[in-house]
């Protein structure tokens, strides 16, 4: 039996001269949500399009119940993964899917595992795509042309990205086939602390060990607020806002995080040290790149400072 992290919970055809000029081997629109996921459309075995999430706090990519039952796909006699989710765990088996396609892009045979539908996660999308499949390419997320596109891994790697920051990002080994979880350095109010770089999360959030670090206990916590994923139901927590988080040389000011003690980073060997959790919602203001084999986040920063809630570059 495998065992498989899934950390939070979350394709039209791109121009063929955009292709060409850029070097991409996909290009598909986004569209962000409330939460600040980012979807795009993927097509199951030539069905489609249907709505995914990109989900870097994923290792192993899924579809919901209810997209299983309108493509009808098999389950995998004794193929089933064990997949840890932010609050809990559970055992889901692994589909029969010929391949599954991102614009021009296709990927056969994938591992896809089944997940029950009746969350907040899988509410708004049919499924999602996680680590196993985003390290294929380098992922490119645009501002200006409201696209996602997937780079050839080397490509990016010869690239100069001039006026960018650059991100580094440790991975941690999960389950057997290679995926990882990506983590990075960040400073919350000048108190360095480790974050696990997650687009599938529609917030940021930290655990108490890492809150208390921070000054905070929580009888000073007033506002509180429902969190859910991928796997349970919600759950109340607390929060605060930070006044300034920083990595690299990028700042946010007035960042909102919630405070929980999550159950993937007891499975990590995490729960006993300050760790946060980073959204999507942080890095979907800028133009980023992301270049897994080079291990690193690459941000556009070439922009004044706008403001609350925008990244800006520190001098």
């Amino acid at each position: 039996m495998n065992f498989l992290m899934l950390a939070a919970l979350f394709a039209l055809p791109g121009c063929a001269g955009v292709l060409d000029l850029d070097g991409a081997l996909a290009v598909t629109p986004y569209r962000i949500e409330e939460n600040g996921r980012i979807v795009i459309e993927a097509r199951v075995n030539g069905e489609g399009p249907f709505n995914f999430a990109l989900d870097t706090g994923a290792s192993i990519s899924a579809v919901f119940e209810q997209l299983n039952d309108k493509l009808e796909l098999e389950r995998i006699p004794g193929k089933v993964v064990i997949v840890h989710g932010v609050v809990s765990s559970g055992k889901f088996p692994i589909l029969d899917v010929d391949r599954l396609e991102v614009g021009r892009e296709v990927w056969p045979n994938p591992r896809i595992v089944l997940l029950p539908g009746a969350t907040d996660a899988g509410k708004s999308v049919d499924g999602v795509l996680g680590i196993d499949f985003l390290q294929r390419f380098a992922v490119g997320f645009s501002t200006r042309d409201r696209v996602v596109r997937l780079y050839p891994p080397e490509l990016v790697a010869r690239r100069s990205y001039r006026g960018w920051a650059s991100v580094p990002l440790e991975f941690e080994r999960v389950g057997e086939r290679g995926a990882a979880l990506y983590f990075m350095a960040i400073e919350i109010d000048g108190h360095k602390i480790p974050a696990l770089f997650d687009l599938g999360a529609g917030l940021n959030m930290i655990n108490w060990v890492g809150a208390r670090s921070l000054g905070i206990e929580p009888r000073d916590v007033r506002r509180k607020e429902q969190v859910s994923g991928a796997l349970e139901d919600e759950r109340q927590v607390a929060g605060f806002v930070a006044a300034e988080v920083t990595t690299a040389n990028i700042r946010w000011r007035n960042e909102s995080f919630s405070i929980a003690d999550l159950a993937i980073l007891e499975t990590l060997m995490l729960d006993g040290i300050p760790v946060v959790i980073l959204g999507a919602g942080l890095f979907t203001q800028r133009d980023f790149v992301i270049d897994f084999a080079r291990r690193r986040l690459l941000v556009n920063v070439e922009m004044k400072e706008a403001g609350a809630n925008e990244p800006g570059i520190m001098n």
